[in-house]
């Protein structure tokens, strides 16, 4: 009866001394969405993804995200760029540029801007890349919070990773930004011991890319429908007589007997104020174009219906 009464007491007593040892956080506390309810609704969003109009696929490059954050150190931009790559190679309606791709542009670039090569003749990304959309950002915010509980007879810890990312998408073809959000993501574990037993657990490194998950679950879907209204652009790669090669085709969505009309690459327009591209003006109509065959990982036969005077990085776009 007494070792009954006994433990009852140590039961009791280690219920009052909860939370009696606790770590100063590193981040503020949290009033958003436990990390269940963030996943929760990312997946859901997941299988109600918005039904986007059929037809040519957009080439999508995500550059490189800024690390912004203290605690990073400039080193987690690179995980919500593998996030949001993966996450929009899986919707189907986008040809993603590989990350090899991007950073051999990206270098090119860098070389530019230190005066390695003249100034001007790096090649701009969406240029090279024959791209549609550029999705960029910021990591503004990361940080991690220890909370740690003492008992008699146990102990209990619990982690929580808080990340905000600020994400753009810009219109290759204008350079115009077309969308700009932040989410803000929340990812909490927890581990128990009673008596020597249970989990005892260190820091958690996958909590980062949860918290990352659940930030960019929170404007995906609209920037996925944002980025459905970009037009398809392709451009014109070689004119032989009466027949032209189009940069894009079963892989993008072209289809034989589609017809394209093209345009002159058009004059770029730069602001007085900033000398920032403000992107370039539609030139002149030039004539029509079939498409009739389809050749190489993705690129199609044209044949010249109207027209002439067509030529290499001529502009094509479905009829209006």
């Amino acid at each position: 009866m007494k070792k009954k009464l006994l433990a009852a007491g140590i039961l009791l007593g280690s219920a009052a001394f909860a939370g009696c040892a606790t770590a100063p956080p590193v981040t503020g506390p949290s009033t958003r969405d436990s990390a269940p309810a963030a996943e929760m609704r990312y997946q859901k969003r997941q299988a109600e993804a918005p039904i986007m109009s059929q037809g040519p696929k957009l080439r999508v490059a995500v550059v490189k995200f800024q690390d912004k954050s203290a605690y990073g150190r400039g080193r987690l931009g690179a995980s919500v760029q593998d996030i949001l790559t993966t996450e929009l190679a899986r919707t189907g309606k986008f040809i993603m540029v590989t990350r090899q791709d991007l950073d051999l542009v990206l270098d090119e670039q860098d070389m530019a801007r230190s005066g390695m090569i003249k100034a001007g003749t790096g090649a701009k990304s969406g240029e090279v890349l024959g791209v549609n959309a550029i999705v960029t950002g910021v990591v503004s915010q990361f940080g991690v919070k220890q909370k740690s509980a003492t008992y008699l007879v146990g102990a209990s810890k619990t982690q929580t990773a808080e990340a905000t990312v600020d994400v753009r998408v810009v219109d290759a073809t204008t350079g115009r930004i077309i969308y700009a959000e932040s989410g803000n993501g929340v990812h909490e574990t927890s581990s128990t011991e009673v008596l020597g037993m249970g989990g005892r657990t260190g820091y958690d490194e996958t909590m980062e890319a949860k918290a990352f998950r659940a930030a960019v679950s929170k404007f995906i879907d609209n920037l996925i429908q944002k980025m459905a209204s970009i037009e398809w652009t392709g451009k014109i790669a070689s004119v032989e007589g009466g027949e032209v090669t189009v940069n894009a085709g079963k892989k993008t969505g072209l289809a034989v007997g589609d017809r394209l009309r093209a345009y002159g690459a058009g004059r770029e327009v730069i602001d007085p104020d900033t000398k920032i591209s403000l992107g370039r003006r539609q030139g002149p109509e030039k004539g029509e174009i079939e498409i009739v065959d389809f050749f190489g990982e993705d690129a199609s036969i044209g044949r010249i219906v109207r027209g002439n005077g067509l030529a290499v990085n001529d502009i094509v776009r479905f009829g209006k």
